[in-house]
């Protein structure tokens, strides 16, 4: 029934015009398997994505600000990172995200081009946040530093 539903979502927001985050698969800090939207668990939820090691400022405050406001993910893509390094930056990334975010941080190694597209990139180090429904289509998407007004349309989007 939960498959039907979905689609069901689905195509009601293609007719509509809306646009979908692709399927986001990946692993948490605290090592589990993810896929996004999947993992939301049914409801909407907030993606905070960093392409580069130049987002990670923005990314971290946009994440630490949230944390107890609003269902969020933090989103590290790492597709660029050459094989021989990876473990040694995912561990990076691990030592500096506080330990109760983990389970909601997933690092991304395929699907970059795609994500980038949804997320309309243009500033390379830029956290980019998108608010999905649970059928992934994006309601609502910036990106930038964290700022009182940014927050306010965030939570405003989980109002509706």
């Amino acid at each position: 029934m939960r498959g039907f539903s979905f689609t069901l979502a689905l195509c009601a927001s293609l007719l509509h015009g809306q646009q979908f985050i692709p399927p986001v698969e990946g692993e948490t800090l605290s090592g589990n398997k993810v896929s996004l939207p999947a993992a939301t668990g049914g409801h909407s939820a907030l993606l905070i994505i960093g392409f580069t090691h130049g987002s990670q400022n923005q990314a971290k405050a946009w994440s630490l600000r949230v944390r107890d406001r609003f269902p969020a993910w933090s989103v590290a893509v790492l597709e660029d990172i050459p094989r021989l390094v990876r473990g040694m930056v995912a561990r990076s990334i691990k030592s500096g995200t506080p330990r109760e975010l983990h389970d909601r941080f997933v690092l991304v190694y395929r699907g970059e081009k795609q994500l980038k597209q949804a997320a309309g990139f243009d500033r390379p180090d830029d956290a980019y946040l998108l608010v999905i429904d649970p059928a992934g289509a994006i309601r609502w998407s910036f990106h930038g530093p964290v700022t009182d007004a940014a927050m306010e349309q965030v939570g405003h989007q989980f109002k509706q």
